[in-house]
């Protein structure tokens, strides 16, 4: 399990959908990662593929718990996209978690994971254009713009890519 001075990041599974309902509840959280998509029933079908992504390649996204308190602050971790054959660093962090450095804290040992153990040159981190916080820690982690793209769900985004040699 990865864990940072302030943050334990375990492996996301289905122990942690009902944390993912309330962290979805929050329509501000929610707009740039589905939406209207995370419902209650779709929630724990989304925390089951968390859970599949790590069996089938020994990673994926964690929970963000807060050391000293055990509180769930939101996820951080990486996705396979296998339509592009790119692995994406992902965070959403709830709103009262956001503003205080925890979402980079998460994803710089994501991303010192990826360096030492990933058979990867890059990640990428797929961002809703709009989303200018997760715009703005991309470019804070070392992410640059690489291209506009569309899922496969076809939603638009941009993606930022992070070299790791």
């Amino acid at each position: 399990m990865l864990s940072t001075e302030r943050l334990l990041l375990p492996p996301l599974g289905l122990e942690h959908a009902d944390d993912l309902v309330a962290l979805y509840s929050d329509p501000e959280v929610a707009r740039y990662v589905g939406g209207d998509s995370l419902t209650a029933q779709t929630i724990p079908l989304q925390a089951a593929r968390f859970a599949a992504i790590w069996r089938e390649h020994g990673y994926g996204q964690s929970a963000v718990i807060d050391r000293e308190t055990g509180e769930f602050l939101g996820r951080v971790g990486l996705h396979y996209w296998p339509g592009w054959d790119e692995v994406e660093l992902g965070y959403v962090l709830a709103a009262d978690a956001q503003g205080r450095g925890l979402a980079a804290e998460a994803a710089r040992a994501w991303i010192a994971w990826a360096r030492a153990s990933l058979a990867r040159d890059h990640l990428i981190s797929v961002i809703d254009p709009r989303n200018a916080a997760s715009v703005t820690l991309a470019l804070r982690l070392g992410f640059v713009w690489d291209r506009d793209d569309v899922t496969p769900t076809g939603v638009v985004v941009a993606v930022y890519r992070l070299g790791l040699a």
